[in-house]
């Protein structure tokens, strides 16, 4: 039993790599970590099927895409908002509200060259997943942050919490892995486990500090983000 845990936790390379990447990636979904990975979908998808039985990692279908996340690092909503800010279009509409709290569609559509349809469909996607709230006022519509938008802007939503390197260890600790906490930062977690086939001992790091929210401009040719939402894994 104990050598059988062994294999279903982390102690196997891929899935180490596979679990980081999943931490370290905000809203990763199914087919960018085949990617990611350079893994067959059929290997990726075995190896999350035995991540999500051991209450490592989670999925949810989000708009069109499946979505896997670390369990206790991030709300499922945080995982959600990040992959809807994932277009170039959707992070320089939510940058235009956050400069220009209670601004209008039209000031958007005009001051950022977007059509007003694809202005609509980001600030729907947005408002869905608790990013901006809408206001109507007389017959035009007031954009501000919500919660989750206000939380993100203060750096809340991609932390390492205590709670979670506690789920962490306890998870390791099951799998009789011998966990030693080597750094545990709000950023940084590195987590020393047994190896006994190879004789030495592995680590498990986890470094949030290489994903960063930024409002960059980039070159954008997506009309209404349809090639975002094409995917229709079950």
């Amino acid at each position: 039993m104990g050598r059988q845990k062994r294999l279903t936790l982390l102690l196997h390379p891929f899935r180490r790599d596979l679990y980081q990447i999943l931490c370290e990636n905000p809203g990763t979904y199914l087919l960018e970590l085949v990617d990611l990975l350079e893994s067959p979908l059929g290997t990726l998808t075995w190896h999350l099927r035995i991540l999500e039985r051991e209450g490592l990692v989670k999925s949810i279908k989000f708009a069109g895409k499946r979505l896997y996340y670390p369990k206790m690092l991030r709300s499922e909503e945080a995982e959600m908002a990040y992959l809807t800010l994932r277009s170039v279009t959707a992070r320089k509409v939510f940058a235009f509200v956050v400069n220009n709290p209670g601004c209008y569609q039209e000031q958007m559509a005009e001051n950022l060259g977007v059509h007003h349809d694809t202005i609509r469909w980001h600030v729907s996607r947005m408002e869905v997943v608790g990013l901006l709230k809408v206001e109507r006022v007389g017959r035009k519509k007031k954009h501000n942050l919500a919660d989750l938008g206000s939380a993100l802007m203060k750096g809340s939503l991609n932390t390492i919490s205590e709670a979670y390197v506690l789920f962490l260890m306890e998870k390791l600790e099951d799998g009789c892995l011998n966990p030693e906490i080597r750094e545990s930062t709000s950023e940084q977690v590195l987590i020393r486990i047994d190896c006994p086939e190879k004789g030495k001992d592995c680590y498990i790091r986890i470094n949030l500090r290489e994903w960063q929210f930024d409002f960059v401009d980039e070159d954008d040719d997506e009309n209404i983000d349809a090639d975002d939402d094409s995917e229709t894994e079950d």
